[in-house]
């Protein structure tokens, strides 16, 4: 297994366990007031993730070891998520549900973000996560029969001067009327539903957290082709074939 350091160099895993078991890196890296949480390493190039799972399983059966899920990007590690775009349909018209990022969040404070994500931890399947963060982030009970599978997406973007390199596992989740979401773990400072053309607005100030737009164009693309000239169809097809995978 071979990781990219900035400097465009590699290290070997042995390395990388060894780094990720320091505790001062440790200190500096972990949020306050915060629980661990662990995330496995899988044999695997950080450039070419796993994306191949199955949701019903629990997360991290052939890891290699787990690591504190603060040192993933530090370490160039990717980092496994859940995202669930809401959405509801008013005749032909669509909406999509947004959480408000609560303003105290180090990263992204006061962003949109898709209606409830979180990362992957080992030790619990997609599936399940899922739901919790379902009921933690928007107090929502997944009912089956509104949840749909979207594709597994590899991606990596800069952020504060570190490569950050994740995969996200894409549901969707169709809200009806009688839903009221309400947050239980003190990340959301509330709710917003949005037309899906004026999504666009919220791009131009810059006020979705970056990786939720991932979800989204999954979503267009698998529901909404027409809304996109087929010049952009294309490419993100494109796109999303290289670094995609249907959830099973």
């Amino acid at each position: 297994m071979e990781i990219l350091k900035n400097s465009g160099n590699h290290i070997d895993v042995c390395e990388i366990k060894k780094i990720s078991q320091d505790k001062k890196l440790l200190k500096k890296f972990l949020k306050k007031d915060v629980v661990l949480e662990l995330c496995p390493v899988f044999e695997q190039s950080s450039f070419n993730p796993q994306k191949k799972f199955n949701p019903q399983k629990k997360f991290g059966q052939k890891k290699l070891f787990n690591i504190e899920r603060s040192l993933l990007s530090p370490l160039g590690l990717p980092q496994y998520g859940v995202h669930c775009n809401g959405w509801s349909k008013k005749k032909s018209d669509f909406f999509f549900h947004f959480a408000l990022r609560s303003k105290k969040l180090r990263d992204f404070p006061n962003h949109f973000d898709n209606i409830f994500a979180g990362g992957q931890p080992t030790g619990i399947s997609i599936d399940e996560n899922l739901k919790k963060e379902a009921s933690e982030e928007a107090g929502l009970k997944v009912l089956n029969k509104n949840l749909r599978a979207g594709n597994v997406i590899n991606y990596s973007h800069n952020y504060n001067n570190q490569i950050h390199s994740g995969v996200i596992f894409v549901y969707d989740y169709q809200v009806n009327k009688k839903i009221e979401f309400i947050n239980n773990d003190g990340e959301v400072r509330g709710f917003k539903t949005v037309e899906v053309d004026k999504i666009y607005k919220i791009l131009e100030k810059k006020l979705l957290k970056p990786n939720c737009i991932i979800p989204i164009a999954d979503f267009f693309l698998r529901n909404m082709r027409d809304f996109f000239p087929n010049s952009g169809i294309l490419k993100l097809e494109e796109l999303f074939k290289k670094n995609g995978q249907l959830i099973k």
